[in-house]
């Protein structure tokens, strides 16, 4: 995706308007809120709140591109009222770490999943696809529930334990990939499966040409010549493709493998409407294992 920035000098005049305009005071309200740039990872924060607090998720729709998303006054509000910002990092939201910044709250925590991960700048962004981060998340938010709000310690470990254990049946799933995988070579539209391609043994042959595609720049003639052959070779397991952009290059490919009969997986970046983070991951692994035929 083109990653657009919002302009900091207009970011910052917006936020400014709503601190002025709420006092620079943090409205009474029942329980821990919090809010998500994502919301995956809202859903993470809303499992281990239960009923003790209220999530704020703002990108929820399919629709909205978390690269370019332009806050409003209402989300700068929320910001300024949340006890815990929980943001992705890697430059994925980095309007959200901004609004926060402005917000001139002390004792507001902001948890950045890609310190979590202790992934780094360079790195590749999409990390909810690394099976290790939504745990990582949801212990990180037992701690700091239990210390903003001592009194509900046992259900926020309750809560977060069922959470974590509906969680595990990911890996169990993954695992069973990863044993028909067998270092595989495969082709990507985008490296936004990466994390979950990397864990199940699958090796990704065509990683300039993802890049560009990821940069929002025209791959290379070489790539894209080279990304056909592994097509019409038959040297990849499967393509995977990022449905939400596919652009003409990208749909040239998609139906090219389709032609020569390589499986195609196509995976989303942001989550589908009426998912939760388990089904979404659940139905693209099981894409994956209906391309290699695994039953």
């Amino acid at each position: 995706m083109n990653k657009k920035r919002l302009g900091i000098v207009a970011l910052l005049l917006m936020v400014a308007m709503v601190v002025a305009g709420c006092g620079q005071t943090k409205q009474t309200t029942k329980g821990i809120q919090v809010v998500s740039s994502l919301d995956f990872y809202g859903e993470a924060a809303q499992a281990v709140l239960g009923k003790h607090g209220q999530v704020t998720s703002i990108i929820n729709s399919p629709s909205l591109d978390p690269h370019s998303y332009e806050p409003t006054t209402q989300d700068a509000k929320k910001v300024a009222q949340a006890d815990v910002v929980i943001e992705n990092g890697l430059g994925y939201d980095q309007w959200l770490s901004k609004v926060a910044a402005s917000s001139d709250s002390n004792q507001q925590t902001m948890i950045t999943v890609n310190k979590l991960m202790k992934r780094t700048d360079g790195d590749n962004e999409h990390l909810w696809y690394d099976l290790e981060t939504m745990p990582t998340l949801t212990k990180q938010l037992i701690t700091r529930f239990s210390k903003i709000d001592p009194a509900h310690k046992a259900d926020f470990q309750k809560n977060g334990q069922a959470y974590l254990k509906k969680l595990a049946g990911l890996k169990t799933q993954l695992a069973g990939l990863k044993a028909q995988a067998k270092g595989q070579k495969v082709a990507v539209s985008e490296p936004v499966f990466d994390y979950a391609l990397k864990e199940m043994g699958y090796q990704v042959a065509n990683q300039h040409f993802a890049k560009a595609i990821e940069d929002g720049t025209d791959p290379s003639p070489q790539d894209i010549d080279a990304m056909r052959q592994l097509i019409k070779k038959h040297q990849i397991a499967f393509l995977v493709v990022n449905k939400q952009e596919e652009s003409r290059t990208i749909k040239e490919m998609h139906q090219l493998a389709t032609k020569e009969k390589v499986p195609v997986v196509q995976v989303t970046e942001t989550l589908p409407a009426k998912q939760t983070y388990l089904t979404w991951m659940q139905q693209q692994f099981d894409a994956v294992g209906k391309a290699q035929n695994v039953k």
